[in-house]
């Protein structure tokens, strides 16, 4: 009976993923933990969430969990998992974790966690995974390990040896899903059925872009003091919703160019994230939206730096102006560049002399991680020429590219020409 309520409790604290805790608890509640867990689905599902809470309500159970993307190497991720379980040893290998893991001593089961576990692939040239899933049978102990990533096993890329998981999917909310979570969190209760009708318009422009449930829970967050502010002065009555959603539209659709980029104000500025942006950082994505807006063929005329490279290039434009104009570039999206053509146009366009080192790469994984830039697959991987694609729109390029002083206009192919 206490093992029912305790899942009743979860569902109901975590509402839309009751199958997903069934499953969870019924395994995490056995006696023999199964080797290998594979939780995944796509961002801001739930999944973190629920394992940790199903873990936490299961009594006889110790865990550790890490989140991999501060995992620089597998001797971290070893001392960090010892530590959480009690353990202050050094640790560099595979050896020395199982060895030390069977020396603290503690007989109850043990639940390894490792979040964003696809930041793992490329660590120890890939075995890491295949190792770790192979520590239950090394040290003879009922140890589970359960990675969460946003990608399906069978994508991996697992060295060989490596286990064959139970695989546990949490799919993406639907919009009635979605509107009843962002409903838990209306800021006036007494509003609530005028803030159901707020979020419906939210959901209607963006849920085709975004299907992320905190990136929505941050915009309806960002406009709703918008949305009130005809309502307070009176201007539009509550209760006359298509006036309302002619006062908020223009915002949200000017908004949409801005999904996933912090900082900006209810009024779709980008202030906050201008300035909190590092300096290189701004002439990457200056360089990234460069690299996808214009043809490969014109970067010699675009980014000659020597003096008289510039006087060639000013009378190569010239005789592009009698060319037909690219003015529909923008229209047809960004396209796909490889990693050494972005480095190549940024160091072009950095004035000071820059040395190409790992901050500069770090700096890069950011803004994918901030989803700025969208590396576009892993089959570029295997010939080992990393693909990206910019996300950031011209406005935000623009005002990043006032900041440093630069002229972005003179390097844009379809303005030039």
């Amino acid at each position: 009976m206490e093992i029912n309520s305790r899942k009743e409790n979860l569902k109901s604290e975590i509402p839309h993923r009751e199958q997903q805790i069934e499953i969870l608890a019924d395994i995490l509640q056995s006696n023999a933990l199964p080797p290998f867990l594979y939780v995944y689905g796509h961002t801001s599902t739930g999944k973190s969430l629920v394992v940790q809470r199903v873990i936490e309500s299961v009594e006889h159970v110790q865990y550790a969990a890490i989140h991999c993307i501060e995992c620089l190497s597998p001797r971290f991720l070893y001392e960090s998992v010892l530590e959480q379980l009690g353990s202050q040893e050094r640790c560099d290998n595979a050896n020395d974790f199982a060895r030390y893991l069977k020396q603290l001593g503690d007989t109850r089961p043990i639940c390894i966690v490792l979040d964003k576990a696809e930041r793992m692939r490329d660590l120890s040239d890939g075995m890491i995974i295949p190792t770790l899933t192979k520590i239950p049978e090394f040290t003879g102990l009922n140890i589970c390990i359960i990675l969460i990533s946003e990608i399906p096993f069978e994508k991996f890329r697992c060295g060989t040896g490596s286990l064959d998981p139970i695989q546990i999917f949490f799919p993406q909310y639907s919009k009635e899903e979605i509107l009843d979570l962002l409903m838990k969190e209306c800021p006036q209760p007494e509003h609530s059925s005028l803030y159901q009708t707020y979020l419906s318009m939210i959901l209607g422009v963006f849920l085709v872009a975004c299907r992320d449930f905190c990136e929505l829970r941050y915009i309806a967050g960002q406009h709703w003091e918008a949305f009130m502010e005809p309502i307070h002065s009176g201007e539009i009555d509550k209760t006359q919703s298509v006036k309302l959603w002619r006062h908020l539209e223009p915002k949200l659709r000017s908004s949409l160019n801005q999904v996933y980029v912090r900082g900006p104000d209810a009024c779709g500025t980008q202030i906050g994230l201008k300035m909190e942006l590092p300096f290189f950082s701004k002439f990457l994505i200056i360089a990234a939206y460069l690299a996808s807006y214009n043809p490969p063929r014109y970067d010699r005329r675009l980014f000659v730096k020597a003096k008289e490279g510039r006087k060639k290039k000013d009378k190569g434009l010239k005789s592009l102006k009698k060319q037909k104009l690219h003015n529909a570039a923008r229209l047809m999206g960004p396209k796909v560049f490889p990693i050494d053509r972005l480095m190549a146009i940024f160091y072009s366009i950095v004035e000071e002399r820059v040395t190409p080192s790992l901050n500069i790469f770090v700096q890069i994984s950011t803004l994918v991680s901030l989803k700025l830039i969208t590396h576009t697959g892993s089959a570029a991987m295997f010939q080992g020429v990393p693909k990206y694609r910019c996300n950031a729109g011209y406005d935000l390029v623009r005002s990043l590219a006032r900041t440093v002083n630069f002229e972005l206009g003179r390097y844009l192919y379809d303005t030039t020409v």
